[in-house]
């Protein structure tokens, strides 16, 4: 709960931001989660930094279960600032607790995701058995070990796996992949399939 004259509750403007250069900019992508109701929490948090300069993009998983300082708040999981002040609480909470500057925002509910990856025609990924099993099960697909077009669905249960044994750091890692893919499916897209599919794309996303 928020304890505003509280001795450990963090100051909004605690901690150093590190501004970024003209030449880097800083997007934090949020894949929502409203199985569970009208509010979410933020269920995968990945802040994209485009290198101007070098012509790079680097992707930044934060785990949903860190426990950090929410500013104006006790401490708790980190995906909670999500849940309880939306993305402009989310953001100044990465600032604070990891001194990053976010440049901008952009949500994607998880059944729109399935339905962006299927606007591209799906996403090439490499499965090992485990990973195939899970999307069986999840899906009732019948897929095996190896590389497959994904489908929305499939994707979608793919970035969900945390069943192995390293959880949540595989889960992050499949996330990455998969938008990783996706970032391909556009760049080797031409401008005019792109700008055909906007109209489509928009509504799906807030920023």
């Amino acid at each position: 709960g928020r304890h505003d004259n509280a001795d450990d509750v963090a100051n909004e403007t605690a901690g150093e931001v590190i501004p970024t250069s003209k030449n880097v900019v800083n997007i934090l992508l949020i894949g929502a989660d409203y199985q569970s109701g009208d509010i979410a929490r933020s269920d995968s948090m990945i802040l994209c930094t485009f290198n101007k300069t070098k012509n790079t993009i680097t992707m930044t998983s934060f785990m949903r279960d860190m426990y950090v300082q929410i500013p104006g708040y006790y401490k708790n999981r980190i995906n909670a600032s999500y849940y309880i002040g939306g993305m402009n609480l989310l953001q100044k909470t990465l600032e604070l607790n990891f001194g990053v500057e976010v440049n901008g925002v952009v949500e994607v509910d998880f059944s729109q995701f399935e339905k962006l990856v299927d606007l591209l025609g799906g996403v090439a990924i490499e499965l090992n058995y485990q990973e195939a099993e899970f999307i069986n099960v999840k899906s009732g697909s019948k897929l095996t070990a190896g590389t497959h077009n994904l489908t929305g669905t499939q994707a979608l249960w793919y970035s969900r796996n945390r069943g192995d044994a390293r959880g949540d750091f595989n889960r992050t890692n499949r996330q990455r992949i998969v938008l990783s893919k996706i970032i391909e499916k556009y760049r080797s897209s031409s401008m005019t399939d792109l700008l055909a599919m906007m109209d489509d794309i928009l509504p799906m996303v807030t920023t």
